[in-house]
């Protein structure tokens, strides 16, 4: 196993990839060894798979972060519509890693199985947010709406097999840690959010409104030592 654990040793490479990917910083997935069973001893396939799950842990954070200031923003439907299809825009981003041919295909079926569960739980989780507006006394015609909105561009939509209204074990990933701030709704009351949730400060006159879905590219390439 020459240059397994130097530079250039698959191992080595994924670990690397994993982590540049998790950090947004442009990492050529594509490019990666494919890996077989064979390869490595199961100590080394456990510790190569919790690299695998901590990268998407830390892709599905960032993305529900961004989410979460995206969607609290938006003021109208349209806003909100346009909003969750980025949101589903990064999910499957974060799926290319998921559905990577160079993985097993056993490693790659768990991943997707924990996955979908993930999307189901995070729609669970969205709709179940909205409908809780109704009961400290939002207007029930804009809750309506916004529940609308949730279901009609839903999260589950990038799946590759229909919901399953099994009850699941939840996935091991992120769960949407920034609770959502929703705008006024035309005079009338603000929609409660739950105590603690941050709110963006509001943009100067004239400023273009905010991109929270924009990854500002990296300055410089940078080397980092990955540890194993």
């Amino acid at each position: 196993m020459s240059g397994f654990w130097g530079d250039g040793g698959p191992y080595a490479s994924w670990v690397q990839a994993l982590h540049t990917w998790a950090r947004h910083d442009p990492a050529d997935l594509a490019a990666l060894p494919r890996l077989e069973r064979d390869q490595f001893d199961a100590d080394t396939w456990e510790r190569l798979t919790r690299h695998v799950l901590d990268a998407l842990d830390a892709r599905l954070t960032e993305w529900a972060r961004r989410f979460a200031l995206a969607f609290g923003e938006a003021a109208d439907e349209f806003s909100a519509g346009r909003e969750l299809t980025q949101a589903r825009v990064g999910l499957r981003s974060v799926r290319t890693l998921v559905d990577h041919p160079g993985l097993p295909e056993d490693l790659r079926t768990r991943l997707g199985v924990l996955m979908d569960q993930h999307i189901r739980s995070l729609q669970t989780q969205m709709e179940h947010a909205v409908s809780q507006l109704a009961r400290s006394g939002t207007d029930p015609h804009w809750v309506d709406q916004r529940l609308r909105t949730l279901r009609d561009n839903a999260f589950t939509s990038v799946l590759d097999a229909p919901p399953d209204p099994s009850t699941e074990r939840p996935a091991p990933f992120a769960r949407l840690r920034h609770r959502l701030r929703f705008p006024r709704t035309g005079g009338g009351r603000e929609p409660a959010r739950a105590p603690g949730a941050a709110r963006p400060s509001p943009p100067e006159a004239g400023d273009p409104p905010a991109d929270h879905w924009t990854t500002a590219p990296a300055t410089a390439p940078r080397r980092r030592i990955v540890p194993d």
